[in-house]
Formats: structure tokens, C-alpha cells, sequence
């Protein structure tokens, strides 16, 4: 018995013996988990490249096919879906060149309303200024007319301004009363008036136009200058000048008429 107990090992060893399983038992389950895990990335790579691959086949023969397709047409399918395209393009180039055409209309009837609203205020503002209703100023002559003994009469400012529109004046004042399409000259026993009122004895004529048009009005030989210098005392001196001021004639209302009414 002692000889058998002495053959049979310690306990010591039968613990070493444990520990000794148990640590290879655990690598053995870290390999087969680790040899799992690369599997499982092996296999994940090789269905994700397979799908890459499904793909680039797939679009392979998809372009394969329209090639196909368009080599299978004959020649006169062909010249039919080019002229088909030609004719979409065609209506397309059309569409563009009427989308441009009417920019360039609305940016003309722009520019002509614009040139028109100008015109109007022009046309306008040469109305207001012949009809004496606005100031003006510009090129022109100044006559000076002297009647100390006041021997001219009503008409003979009459011609004088007769003389000057036909020598192309644009505006007139005497002694700073415009002259206008109403006007008139009136007076008695050597006063004169115009609209109204009296003028001092020396007299002053302004004219705005051309210059040399309105002075020979005046000067032509056996003209009105001639014949006014024939009274007594009475002198007549013409003078040029670049800028000359006529201002507004007196605004008149309209008792018995009225303006007539466009019913169109």
C-alpha cells in the first residue's frame, strides 16, 4: 500500500495539471474566435467585390446595348431620329431667337417711349416759351428806341414787333412786358400801353433769335429803322448780345370759352 500511494501524484501537480488545461483551453477559443472574425472579413470582401463587379457588368452590357441598338438601326431609322433632332434643335433655336426678339421690342418701345416723352417735354417747353408762359433767355438784339417829343404811335410798335417775327424772333418784351399771341398796343396823346401797361419814354425792345436775321429786320435800307429815325427826336439803336432775358408773359383766363373736350 505504502508503494502505491508513493506512485500516484501529489496534489500540487494535479492543480498544475488544471491551470495548465484551462490556459490552453482559453487560447484555443481566442484562436477559433480570432480565425472566425477573419472568415467573416474574407467573406464580407468577397460579397462586397462581387456586387462592384455585378455592376460594372451590368453597365458594361447596358452600354453594350445602346451601342447595340444603334448599330442595329438601319440607315433610315438613323435619318430619322437625326432629323428628329435636328427638329427639336431647330424649334429650340427658334424659341431662343423669338425670346430675343421681344427683349429687343420691350428694350426699343423703352428707348422710343423714353425719346418720346423727351420730344414731348421739348415740344413742349418751345410751346410754353413762344406762347409766353415761361421765361426765356438766349442770343438776341436790343433796340433801344428814344421819343423825347413822343410822336410814335400804337402801330408803329405794331411793326416793330411785326418786323422782328418775321426776322425769326422767338420771344419779345418791351420795357420788360412780354409780348405774346394777345397782346396789344394801345395809347393816346402820345402814351403808349401794352396789355395794359404804360411804357416810359424810352423805350427798350429785346428780340431772342438769330442774331444777324433780326437786326438786318430792322436795318434794311428804307426798312423800319430808316423810317423811324424820319420823326422828330426819335433815335434807334440796335445791339447785339449773346445772352438776353425775355421774361413770362402775364397768364389770362377764359370767361366766355372753354377748352373742347376729346370724347375719342
Amino acid at each position: 500500500m505504502m508503494g502505491m500511494q508513493s506512485r500516484l501524484p501529489s496534489k500540487d501537480t494535479l492543480v498544475h495539471l488544471r491551470d495548465e488545461s484551462v490556459k490552453r483551453l482559453s487560447a484555443s477559443e481566442k484562436l477559433v474566435e480570432r480565425s472566425f472574425n477573419e472568415a467573416r472579413f474574407v467573406a464580407s470582401l468577397a460579397v462586397g467585390l462581387l456586387l462592384v463587379g455585378f455592376l460594372l457588368v451590368a453597365q458594361m452590357r447596358g452600354q453594350a446595348t445602346f451601342s447595340g441598338s444603334l448599330e442595329r438601326q438601319s440607315d433610315q431609322n438613323l435619318a430619322i431620329i437625326i432629323q428628329q433632332l435636328t427638329a427639336e434643335n431647330n424649334v429650340l433655336r427658334t424659341e431662343v431667337a423669338r425670346l430675343q426678339m421681344r427683349l429687343l421690342e420691350a428694350g426699343q418701345a423703352t428707348e422710343d417711349r423714353t425719346q418720346l416723352l423727351n420730344e414731348a417735354a421739348r415740344e413742349l417747353n418751345s410751346v410754353s416759351m413762344m406762347a409766353g408762359l415761361e421765361p426765356a433767355i438766349g442770343p438776341g438784339i436790343a433796340v433801344r428806341i428814344t421819343d423825347p417829343e413822343r410822336v410814335l404811335l400804337p402801330q408803329d410798335f405794331v411793326r416793330v414787333i411785326h418786323e422782328l417775327r418775321g426776322g425769326g424772333a422767338e420771344a419779345i418784351a418791351v420795357n420788360g412786358v412780354r409780348v405774346t399771341a394777345t397782346s396789344g398796343f394801345a395809347g393816346r396823346n402820345g402814351r403808349i400801353e401794352l396789355d395794359g401797361t404804360a411804357l416810359a419814354r424810352d423805350y427798350e425792345v429785346i428780340a431772342l433769335g438769330e442774331q444777324g436775321n433780326l437786326a438786318q429786320a430792322l436795318e434794311l435800307p428804307g426798312g423800319l429803322k430808316t423810317t423811324l429815325a424820319t420823326f422828330p427826336g426819335v433815335t434807334v439803336e440796335i445791339t447785339k448780345a449773346e445772352e438776353l432775358t425775355v421774361p413770362a408773359g402775364r397768364t389770362g383766363g377764359y370767361s366766355a370759352g372753354s377748352p373742347v373736350e376729346d370724347d375719342q
